[in-house]
């Protein structure tokens, strides 16, 4: 089962090698982005979910105990009563990006009128996640409903036409 941990943003490598000994498996899901430096576009690599880290284990309480003897501040994201585990649409959106090495691509759109649809990428199927389009930054701004909030990000979007 797939769980959350917080970590300190700029540390989730850190955390995902610690977090990996005691795991089936360990990632932060990251995104690619095209941007423009000194007139040439370039794509970067950054964190999805910055200060997130996703772990799948059936013993989280082992995995919890460890990360709270670790060095650093690391998290196993819980409610008052349990630990919070993803299921549903939230664990089929991360084993998607964990299928696709860890890397949520840019993708591929037309926007027809005040409509937009996804012709290629991760995107697809997503569309009524997608809240602004930046065509200028190549950019789409997404409000997702995960780990019992709504987080908002940001991903990499050509508009081909």
């Amino acid at each position: 089962m797939w769980y959350v941990i917080w970590t300190s943003t700029g540390s989730e490598g850190k955390a995902q090698e610690l977090i990996g000994q005691k795991s089936r498996r360990c990632f932060f899901p990251t995104r690619k982005i095209n941007k423009k430096i000194k007139g040439e576009w370039k794509t970067e690599i950054r964190p999805l979910f910055p200060g997130y880290v996703f772990a799948d284990t059936d013993d989280i309480e082992e995995l919890s105990n460890f990360l709270r003897q670790a060095e650093g501040f690391n998290k196993v994201l819980d409610t008052d009563k349990e630990f919070y585990s993803l299921y549903g649409d939230d664990e089929s959106f991360i084993e998607n990006i964990y299928n696709n090495d860890g890397m949520f691509d840019v993708s591929k759109a037309v926007v027809e009128g005040d409509n937009v649809r996804v012709t290629a990428g991760p995107l697809v199927g997503m569309e009524g996640s997608i809240t602004k389009i930046d065509r200028h930054k190549r950019t789409a701004y997404l409000k997702l409903k995960m780990f019992g909030q709504v987080i908002r990000t940001s991903v990499g979007l050509e508009v081909v036409e």
